[in-house]
């Protein structure tokens, strides 16, 4: 029995229909390498569309005016108050003189032996400003101590602390108004008997107040301001301040130019490396694609454009200190940054965080405009998926083809391997007999 073709023919079949197939295959591999080249395409797409990202990334750093160079505040005494900008418009210079500060209304019960000590049972309304809740005292709950939690426990309490002290002459139980001023101010009113600790007037009516409810007292501008707190937020807007002790300070509060730069620096850092990456791909992965070369183009030219920023007022990047370098590098000019900035630094960061017409607006546009859903490069990678679907569906047919033909020739090839095997034996017999 034959295990190979030409094994009873001596012709080396196998090696025939091999080199027959390498014959056959050079259309696949052909189409194999276009499909690799297909993939490598699709790769650089993605690589423009994340280095595009990444550039728009730092350009929305640019696109608050609250954020880009934020504004900082400072007090020039920080033991009368301390300042926090909390995203300030504009600039602010002004002399604050605190009068008061707040307090927290603080209640203490008589002086007793211990924290286990007795105390009367019966009932007590809690009345903190329009809020009110009701404490029992009775039997699991009867002590100093038992007080304390039961006030703590109760979830329909939101204004009141109680705490337990050991002080000269006994101990105590404090009750302290949970929001400072006089809106924290506690009322009591209770009602009982002399079960317990043998009070008649219940468990809330031995208590004297030892802190007086108090509003924290201010001058600024000349006007007075009353508040609660000594957490003032909402006088001068987008600043709080934090009030620590009586007496006047000053308060200013301006663009923090450091955090500014930092932002300006990592957009043109960001830029670079966008371009960098555009140029490598222009120059490899992309070469002959108009792509990379049109994005950079398009980039550079946003840099001539003008700027509007209202109130017939314009400027350009090159005006604010952005410059070229003859490799295309993008980096500051000192001198023009520094005469922007000297300019306004407001009018700075208008440039680029002004709504729509912005540097910021403009940029992140135009990187949307190729990274969008069904923008450039989604077209450009729908075109690469159609053509590398074509030339799989060609790359099927021709398998199928050379698979038919590869079953077709080994079939021809094993009948010949027959014959000549056949011709052989009848030669050999005939030179047999003819010997």
């Amino acid at each position: 029995m034959l295990t190979a073709a030409g094994v009873g023919s001596g012709i080396d079949i196998e090696s025939i229909l091999s080199q027959l197939d390498q014959i056959e295959r050079q259309p696949v591999t052909a189409l194999n390498q276009k499909r690799e080249a297909l993939d490598v395409e699709l790769s650089a797409y993605g690589s423009v569309k994340s280095a595009l990202t990444a550039f728009q990334t730092s350009v929305k750093k640019l696109d608050s005016n609250s954020d880009l160079g934020a504004f900082v505040a400072s007090s020039d005494d920080e033991e009368v108050f301390t300042a926090t900008s909390t995203g300030g418009q504009v600039p602010e210079s002004v002399d604050i003189e605190v009068l008061s500060l707040a307090t927290h209304h603080r209640l203490a019960s008589e002086a007793y032996a211990s924290a286990t000590s007795r105390v009367a049972q019966g009932s007590t309304t809690f009345t903190v400003g329009d809020e009110s809740f009701d404490l029992t005292i009775d039997d699991t709950n009867d002590t100093l101590e038992g007080m304390r939690d039961a006030i703590n426990d109760l979830k329909t309490n939101n204004s009141v602390s109680a705490s337990i002290i050991n002080v000269d002459g006994g101990t105590r139980l404090v009750l302290t108004a949970r929001n400072s001023g006089t809106e924290g101010e506690i009322e009591l009113s209770s009602s009982g008997g002399k079960k317990g600790g043998g009070k008649k007037d219940g468990p809330g009516s031995n208590f004297s107040e030892i802190t007086k409810a108090l509003d924290a007292s201010l001058i600024v501008h000349g006007f007075t301001v009353t508040s609660s707190s000594n957490s003032v937020s909402d006088v001068i807007e987008g600043i709080t301040l934090d009030l620590k002790g009586t007496g006047t300070a000053h308060l200013e509060s301006s663009r923090d130019t450091t955090s500014l730069r930092a932002s300006v620096d990592d957009f043109v850092n960001k830029y670079n490396s966008m371009t960098d990456t555009l140029n490598d791909l222009s120059q490899s992965q992309l070469q002959g694609d108009q792509l990379p070369r049109g994005i950079d183009t398009r980039m550079r030219q946003a840099f001539q454009l003008a700027v509007d920023l209202g109130n017939d007022d314009s400027t350009s990047m090159l005006d604010m200190g952005f410059t070229f370098d003859r490799f295309g590098k993008l980096s500051i000019n000192e001198t023009k940054y520094t005469e922007a900035l000297d300019a306004g630094v407001d009018r700075f960061v208008t440039a680029f965080s002004r709504s729509d017409t912005g540097l910021a607006s403009r940029f992140s546009d135009l990187v949307d405009e190729y990274t969008k859903a069904g923008g450039v490069i989604d077209g450009r990678e729908d075109g690469v998926d159609t053509r590398r679907s074509s030339i799989d569906n060609q790359i099927d047919r021709l398998e199928y083809r050379i698979e038919k033909t590869n079953l077709r020739l080994r079939r021809q090839f094993t009948a010949m391997d027959q014959i000549v095997t056949n011709l052989q034996s009848t030669s050999s017999f005939l030179a047999s007999r003819l010997s």
